[in-house]
């Protein structure tokens, strides 16, 4: 499984404590004598800030971990000491999140904590959060204000995808033109990208992976793992088109694919197609990719055809939000007056309804007429009326298209060659067709419906969105 999905959201709990210097009540304050007193006031102080480290350890999502809490100190001179807010330096380095306590007057320890470290601050509730959020968005800094600890758990899904996308790096295969032939709309710049969203990345030549596939093949271990995985598709699948032994080259190519990946320290993979079918190759070894696209999505490695980046970062975002495989292709209108597409290629998932959920039910079939080149084939028919996302950035990476549709059919599903396809009705496909030609022809998309996820992290990473 890929291994961002083990990364945690570290949450940094402070809690300010306003110490007054006496008893005395005034526009600011309020009280019975007995309950102003400084000793009485910090005693009280104490329970909450215990009270507060229990709320946020008991709410916090299962992909967020808690570190120390920090109890600091300021006066009515209305400074933050510097020795109180080096408090949070012990763990700085892994904190992800200052979640500052609404208690009285916290803005100032708020604001001063996301001037000295950088880092995003939230605080649940209202009045003072929005205050705190407001003043550090007009300066370039991260305020977040969620209403209440469901909507601390929203952000903080949001906040890890953002990590999680950070901590991603994807190997490229490539071949001697850097721009693909079949998606000329692909990422202009990928060093702006990792600049902007500080996804990595490592390029290798096409001849790489044929070497690992001969590595795979000559290994006793690599190929015993090899049989058994084919051995495992062929026995759960309703049918099988195909010889074994063509089934078993596509998964070798699924195992060095895996194996470079592990080499290079990448968790996201693409192609090129067009240009290493033209050498020979694909026939050579009796492989194509769609398999491994699929293989590997289901593990939770983003995994992209065509060598097309665009899909591959929309696609990285959808499944790290939904926490699903995703499948992608090419959109094209097959009923106008409908308002019904077509999303078309060969590499569903069996992992398509959740990461954690039971495998779909799936035919093997053969890409092609001489009977090689597995791929997965999946009725999506199967699920008519159910609700999906699809999306695609732009080539400069700056926009995301998003498009919410409905499932209403099938097609190609016993087809050779990349036919399989999902019908989908949205609403309004003339205008999805105009809005593509900004951004390119292949969509990504997941199960469910993820459009309000995507335009709160558009807002988190920094990228606009247009909807069709």
């Amino acid at each position: 499984m890929n291994w961002v999905f083990n990364i945690k959201l570290n949450v940094k709990p402070v809690f300010p404590f306003l110490a007054h210097s006496g008893v005395y009540e005034g526009p600011c304050r309020v009280g019975k004598p007995e309950d102003l007193s400084p000793e009485e006031e910090r005693r009280r102080a104490k329970m909450m800030y215990k009270e507060f480290c229990r709320e946020v350890r008991e709410n916090l999502p299962s992909n967020a971990e808690m570190l120390e809490p920090a109890f600091i100190e300021w006066s009515e001179d209305w400074v933050v000491p510097e020795e109180e807010l080096d408090k949070v330096k012990g763990d700085i380095g892994e904190t992800d999140l200052f979640l500052v306590a609404r208690t009285s007057s916290p803005q100032y320890p708020s604001i001063s904590l996301a001037h000295k470290f950088g880092k995003p601050v939230a605080m649940v509730g209202q009045v003072s959060s929005i205050d705190v959020a407001a003043y550090l968005r007009a300066r370039g800094l991260e305020g977040y204000s969620p209403i209440d600890f469901e909507d601390l758990r929203r952000l903080i899904s949001l906040l890890w995808v953002r990590k999680a996308v950070r901590n991603s790096r994807v190997l490229i295969v490539t071949e001697e033109n850097p721009l693909p032939v079949g998606v000329v709309s692909s990422i202009m710049n990928l060093e702006n990208v990792k600049r902007r969203f500080g996804l990595d990345y490592r390029c290798i030549p096409s001849r790489e992976i044929f070497e690992e596939m001969d590595e795979v093949s000559s290994s006793v271990e690599h190929r015993e793992r090899a049989e058994a995985i084919t051995d495992n598709l062929i026995e759960n699948a309703e049918a099988v088109h195909m010889k074994r032994d063509y089934v078993l080259s596509s998964v070798i190519f699924y195992l060095a694919a895996k194996s470079l990946m592990n080499k290079y320290r990448c968790n996201a993979f693409v192609i090129p197609c067009f240009e290493i079918c033209a050498k020979r190759i694909p026939e050579k070894k009796k492989v194509t990719f769609c398999l491994a696209h699929s293989l590997l999505k289901d593990e939770g490695f983003p995994s992209a055809c065509e060598g097309d980046l665009n899909v591959l970062l929309s696609m990285m975002l959808l499944m790290y939000v939904s926490g699903k495989s995703a499948y992608m292709g090419n959109s094209y209108v097959i009923d106008k007056e409908r308002n019904v597409m077509a999303l078309h290629h060969d590499v569903p998932g069996l992992k398509m309804k959740g990461f954690n959920e039971p495998n779909l039910p799936y035919e093997v079939r053969s890409f092609t007429y001489g009977g090689w080149g597995a791929t997965i084939r999946y009725d999506f028919s199967r699920d008519n009326g159910e609700t999906v996302t699809m999306a695609r950035f732009d080539p400069k990476a700056e926009r995301l298209l998003i498009v919410k549709g409905e499932i209403v059919g099938c097609g190609g599903f016993d087809e050779v060659g990349c036919k399989l396809r999902a019908h989908i009705k949205v609403s309004d496909i003339v205008d999805l067709f105009h809005k593509e030609a900004d951004f390119g022809h292949h969509l990504a998309m997941v199960y469910g419906d993820y459009t309000n996820e995507i335009k709160e992290l558009s807002k988190i990473m920094g990228f606009e969105i247009v909807e069709a």
